[in-house]
């Protein structure tokens, strides 16, 4: 379990794509704009906050463009776009510590057609869902987590999001059935959870190359209400 923990981490603060090299741009053209592109980590995270601060007009959206990187740094990332109350709008692909603390941290989300949105689990996955007892992990690791426990804990409250959407496509009588590095959810399930998100186009599942990456889990209100009442439980036994 250690080494499977180990690799969900590394693909957490990983991508899930190839990243492309990162780039932060205020177009003149739409100063109130401000696009980033490629991992999220700490620098990146950091030149983005004083993008904005150093606006001097005031930024209202941001376009994305990443695979995901480090989960901390996305939490951040996320903060900011709560705090400031900006408009995302994912271009070609939002995945990982994107999904899970950006598209979550807006209350207007626009997926551009033939965008990828996708999950592939957070912090409750090695707490919740592991084959093996949580406290067997390696001292510095369970540090870890705890402190992306709390962290993520303290984010979903605020943000006022379901923390089990970036969980629930690794629940018993999902996990089986998935065949896709991500998951995500029907419109339905989307809002249910507490998202806002609007789509351009039909909710997109293939890369360009063909490779189908994402799949799209459609629930019914029943079987969401199962599934979340037994992640709760789950969450009691913590």
């Amino acid at each position: 379990m250690y080494y499977l923990l180990l690799a969900m981490l590394l693909t957490l603060t990983g991508c899930a794509s190839k990243q492309l090299s990162f780039s932060l741009v205020i177009d003149p053209l739409l100063p109130s704009v401000i696009n980033y592109s490629g991992e999220i980590d700490p620098d990146n995270v950091a030149a983005f906050e004083q993008g904005i601060a150093n606006s001097p007009t005031q930024i209202t959206s941001l376009v994305i463009n990443s695979g995901g990187g480090d989960v901390l740094a996305g939490i951040r990332l996320g903060e900011l776009v709560y705090q400031h109350k900006l408009k995302v709008t994912v271009d070609k692909v939002c995945a990982s510590s994107c999904a899970n603390y950006v598209v979550t941290a807006s209350d207007e989300v626009t997926i551009k057609q033939d965008a990828l949105l996708g999950w592939h689990g957070g912090v409750l996955q090695p707490l919740l869902y592991g084959s093996e007892d949580f406290h067997k992990y390696k001292k510095s690791m369970v540090e870890y987590i705890m402190a992306w426990a709390e962290a993520e804990r303290v984010f979903f409250d605020m943000v006022k999001v379901n923390q089990a959407v970036t969980v629930l496509g690794m629940m018993p009588g999902l996990k089986g059935k998935r065949n896709t590095p991500l998951y995500s959810y029907d419109q339905q399930t989307l809002k249910a959870l507490g998202l806002h998100i609007t789509f351009e186009d039909k909710q997109a599942t293939v890369s360009k190359t063909g490779e189908e990456i994402v799949q799209i889990f459609s629930l019914s209100p029943e079987v969401l209400d199962t599934l979340l009442m037994q992640h709760a439980q789950r969450l009691q036994q913590l």
